[in-house]
């Protein structure tokens, strides 16, 4: 990592740090230390819907109107969408806690940054960002690391 995406980096988690924390956020933890900043709602939505390019349920046009094909084309959409990033589709939802072993962070890691790379909408970048912070706190200690709900 350059100095400049350190610092970049580093300022932007002091930003996030000001930020509020809320019921239905992930709250990132490095080992059993809170890295002090939650991912929100928004964000998980920003990363998956306007970053990687998830589809919308709404969106999802089926020629009947049979619910189950209709989740069957929403279904293969969202896992060819999400194949690239594996490792971040763990934490699409902000009600179940997502693990990361130590093994796994420095892949995590490396899939936010090709999604920053390769998103254009500024909101999806930042709130990657959140989740590389917090993968990369992990891997400079060499800890695992979780995201849980905040209730």
């Amino acid at each position: 990592m350059s100095t400049d995406e350190q610092d970049e980096l580093a300022k932007l988690e002091r930003e996030f740090m000001h930020e509020l924390q809320g019921e239905g956020s992930l709250v990132p933890k490095v080992g059993n230390a809170y890295v002090g900043f939650d991912i929100h709602p928004e964000d998980i939505e920003s990363i998956f819907f306007d970053g990687i390019g998830v589809p919308r349920w709404a969106g999802i046009e089926s020629e009947s109107a049979d619910l189950d094909e209709q989740t069957a084309i929403y279904m293969k959409r969202y896992n060819e969408s999400m194949a690239k990033f594996p490792l971040i589709a763990r934490s699409n939802d902000t009600m179940v806690s997502s693990n990361y072993s130590r093994a796994e962070v420095a892949q995590l890691a490396a899939e936010c940054r090709s999604l920053i790379e390769s998103s254009a909408d500024e909101k999806a970048t930042r709130a990657t960002k959140k989740l590389l912070i917090a993968a990369t706190q992990a891997e400079a200690t060499n800890s695992p690391l979780t995201l849980s709900p905040r209730f």
